[in-house]
């Protein structure tokens, strides 16, 4: 496998790769009825609602936060502790106010918070957005529109593939 990243065509799913793990957000069964909250970044209500549909459908009644800016994350991460925190934040590049790569930025340079796997989900076709999203530490990219068997993949850390559209 090139550069330990997962691709599905041009801009289709990538992962950035970690060795010899299970996938770039590992297994995802240990957090199962886990109180702590995933986060949903995006400014547009129907993919809010889309997301939060499908994290229902793989995990039942665990608690799904919304934000609609990078901005209202940060703020909501500063004020809540540990077991309050997002195990994992689902994050689109385009939206208003604080956008998703500065939030990537941000949240970067934060050893506190660099426990939280990022997933970008973003309808976005520059691939320099992309690869600026995996050099601030993103774990994955999953396209807009979303398909349920590449979410579903991913989040159960699915089969690699190699690296074509990354490199």
């Amino acid at each position: 496998m090139e550069g330990g990243r997962r691709t599905k065509g041009a801009y289709g799913v990538m992962q950035a790769g970690r060795g010899g793990d299970k996938g770039a957000l590992g297994s995802i069964d240990a957090l199962r009825g886990t109180k702590r909250p995933i986060a949903v970044v995006d400014d547009n209500s129907d993919d809010q609602f889309f997301l939060r549909r499908e994290l229902s459908f793989l995990f039942g009644e665990m608690p799904v936060i919304t934000f609609a800016n990078g901005a209202a994350l940060l703020h909501y991460l500063q004020d809540h502790c540990d077991d309050e925190r997002p195990w994992l934040i689902l994050l689109d590049l385009h939206m208003t106010g604080m956008d998703g790569l500065r939030t990537l930025e941000f949240l970067h340079g934060r050893k506190a918070l660099n426990d939280i796997p990022i997933v970008v989900v973003s309808g976005t076709t520059d691939k320099r957005e992309v690869h600026a999203a995996f050099g601030y530490g993103a774990r994955a990219f999953l396209p807009k529109p979303l398909s349920r068997w590449d979410f579903v993949k991913l989040l159960n850390g699915g089969p690699r593939a190699e690296n074509r559209a990354t490199t």
